[in-house]
């Protein structure tokens, strides 16, 4: 009977141990500032947290790198404290996480500050999000904020290029062409700006212009006329609207003093010497054709410069080349690929209205790697205008080709 009793003691003593021990181990894990605890806690409320800066959809200089954000602190009615966690991501949906910060603790003024890590890659956009926990319960994610990394803007200063050094101009409404200066980061469209004045300190200004940097090497202006036989002084510098560069060196010219235009008759009025040292556009990649620059404001502005030769430009019937030579002039002041066309490709055929650029690679004179451009309409007509209609597609059409020349003029 004893030997029975042994045992079933035991076994009453060990199942009293284990329930003993069980409830200790429920009494540990019921309590909100164990570390162990099993599960959110129930009734508790942790709010979500609010990104604050930068502001959504900033774009963030590659220079403001690493970034450092800010969020209002989430608030918890639990008796745990809590922490933030900030996520980092390639993607809104936050499907490609690329960082996941450790436990921030929230900072002071109901506000918290974090710094990104260093190395973003400009032309992206980073999506990030921040969450509160406290190791049982958990905030839902923000709303997220996004960010641009982009280059900083960089507009260099433009150079004046003509009229410059005190010369006198041809005519009292002088082309002022700028040299196009460097820019870097997303600028957008940026304009070059022009300011002539009687004196050096641009106290009394006079004209005043705009026009879109063309990025082709220059960029050409006209202001209208200017009084006959005076001094002017003019400069000029970029902008985009919010970034604009420095003003450029001043330079100065002089209009001519008012004669006599040229007379009737076949002689021409000599426009000098061709130009010469221009800029030229670099050769196009092999397999690869440079584009066609829009340069019919250049053809207007001879054609309200020098009218006569425009009405005399027919040389079939007693006119001159002064139309045409000034025109190549002017071209070739913004790139010397600009010349004269060998009609059909007929060496020794000047076609007397068409001028031609060369957009291959090597030499220009004899290339036909061109574009076919007419610059005087309705001519030898009653009355010839300046024109910009390219041929060269009409040209080719026909079975005919266009020959760059420079006329034996350069």
């Amino acid at each position: 009977m004893h030997a029975s009793v042994r045992p079933i003691t035991a076994f009453v003593l060990g199942a009293a141990a284990l329930l003993v021990s069980a409830a200790c181990d429920i009494q540990k894990s019921e309590n909100p500032l164990s570390p162990s605890i099993a599960g959110p806690l129930p009734g508790v409320t942790i709010t979500t947290p609010a990104p604050m800066a930068p502001p959504v959809g900033a774009q963030v200089l590659t220079t403001q790198l690493p970034l450092e954000i800010r969020f209002t602190n989430a608030t918890s009615n639990s008796p745990r404290p809590f922490w933030h966690i900030v996520e980092l991501a390639a993607d809104a949906d936050f499907a490609n996480i690329i960082y996941r910060s450790g436990p921030l603790t929230p900072g002071e003024s109901g506000n918290s500050t974090h710094r990104l890590p260093a190395g973003l890659a400009h032309g992206r956009t980073y999506f990030w999000r921040v969450l509160a926990q406290d190791g049982a319960n958990e905030s839902q994610p923000s709303a997220a904020g996004f960010f641009l990394v982009v280059e900083p803007v960089i507009i260099d200063t433009p150079v004046p290029i003509e009229p410059v050094g005190g010369a006198t101009t041809l005519s009292s409404s002088p082309l002022f062409v700028v040299g196009d200066a460097n820019v870097s980061g997303p600028a957008g469209a940026v304009v070059y700006r022009v300011e002539a004045a009687t004196d050096q300190n641009f106290a009394s200004i006079v004209a005043t212009g705009a026009l879109p940097r063309t990025g082709g090497g220059t960029t050409s202006f006209s202001l209208g006329a200017f009084p006959a036989n005076q001094v002017f002084y003019w400069r000029t510098w970029g902008t985009n609207g919010v970034v604009t560069s420095p003003r450029s060196a001043t330079q100065s010219f002089r209009t001519p003093t008012p004669g006599p235009g040229p007379g009737p008759g076949p002689g021409p009025s000599d426009p000098g010497p061709a130009p010469t040292g221009g800029y030229r556009t670099p050769d196009p990649p092999p397999g690869q054709n440079l584009p066609l620059p829009n340069m019919a404001h250049i053809v207007e502005q001879v054609a309200r410069e020098f009218p006569s030769a425009l009405r005399r430009s027919c040389q079939e019937h007693g006119g001159t080349w002064e139309f045409m030579d000034r025109v190549v002039d002017r071209l070739r002041l913004h790139d010397t690929r600009w010349g004269y066309n060998w009609k059909r490709g007929r060496v020794g055929d000047p076609s007397l209205d068409v001028v031609d650029y060369h957009y291959g690679p090597g030499s220009d004179e004899g290339a036909t790697r061109v574009y076919i451009i007419d610059v005087i309409g309705g001519h030898c007509g009653s009355s010839p205008r300046p024109s910009w209609n390219d041929v060269t597609q009409i040209t080719r059409d026909a079975g005919a080709i266009g020959r760059w020349t420079g006329r034996g003029r350069f």
